[in-house]
């Protein structure tokens, strides 16, 4: 019994332990061996994939950095998202080039506040640095993503409802463009674009 009782208080003490680092330091489960890493990474409620999060969307959040008039491109992946943010962007600047050094890449001028940034990342951290980051050529990056010169900010999420907050009344007027595609297709893309992930990029995130 009493072999028993040891056992069972460690196999309990066991799944406390991975059960904090679940809820305060998930990122730590990444630095195991597949598939233990995403296991324990699902197993105790984070969302999937990885390097995803839904905060920055949060009611009691979205308020606090969008304004009225702002689009959200959330579309499924693979389904034509980059795409439709080039589509979006030259909609918003009527196709004219004045604006066309606002577009270097469409990562800083239609942001994608799903994407973490690091293991350990969060979105109180990437708020503050899509504000103050300073880019290597001396211009701040909010200069691409929340220039006056636009007449509206574009970015970009895989989410939908539940997590993308759709207000019958109250809040930011916020806009969202959906999108959908063949599943076939989907799959299809899919595939080559999981294949084409970097060894170093899968590491990162519990490829080991």
């Amino acid at each position: 019994m009493a072999v028993i009782k040891t056992i069972g208080t460690a196999v309990l003490g066991v799944a406390v332990l991975i059960g904090s680092i679940g809820k305060f330091a998930p990122q730590l489960f990444m630095n195991l061996p597949f598939p233990l890493s995403v296991i324990f990474w699902v197993t105790t409620g984070n969302p999937m994939p990885m390097y995803f999060m839904p905060d920055a969307w949060r009611e009691d959040e979205i308020d606090t950095w969008m304004k009225d008039g702002d689009l959200v491109v959330a579309t499924g992946a693979k389904s034509g998202t980059t795409f439709m943010l080039y589509c979006t962007h030259q909609i918003r600047t009527k196709g004219t080039d004045i604006n066309d050094e606002l577009f270097p890449d469409v990562s800083l001028t239609t942001p994608w506040p799903d994407l973490k940034q690091s293991r350990a990342g969060n979105w109180a951290e990437q708020k503050n640095r899509y504000n103050d980051t300073v880019l290597a050529n001396g211009r701040k990056l909010k200069e691409y993503w929340d220039n006056p010169a636009f007449p509206f900010r574009i970015f970009k999420s895989h989410y939908a409802p539940p997590e993308l907050p759709v207000r019958k009344k109250g809040g930011k007027k916020i806009k969202y463009l959906a999108m959908a595609r063949n599943g076939i297709d989907v799959a299809a893309s899919m595939t080559d674009f999981y294949s084409s992930h970097s060894e170093k990029f899968r590491n990162l995130w519990g490829g080991k």
